[in-house]
């Protein structure tokens, strides 16, 4: 299992789960639309992969990459 962080841009991926044990962060996700089993794209990355874009649920979402390496991941 990989971190979205970690993951390919363009390529798709499955939330597994999460490895925050911080309720106002898993708050956080769940009001961004961050679910597990939801499919996500890595669409960009800043120069030195500290922003990512994100296609979820339709729209684009830019989260710092500290965010990212909280949620775990699938490739599909």
């Amino acid at each position: 299992m990989t971190t979205l962080n970690q993951a390919r841009k363009m390529k798709l991926y499955k939330i597994v789960g999460f490895s925050s044990e911080n309720d106002a962060v898993l708050r956080r996700f769940m009001e961004l639309g961050f679910t597990v089993g939801e499919r996500v794209k890595i669409v960009a990355t800043s120069l030195q992969k500290k922003v990512f874009l994100i296609e979820l649920r339709g729209y684009l979402l830019s989260v710092r990459a500290g965010l990212l390496s909280r949620i775990e991941v699938l490739e599909i």
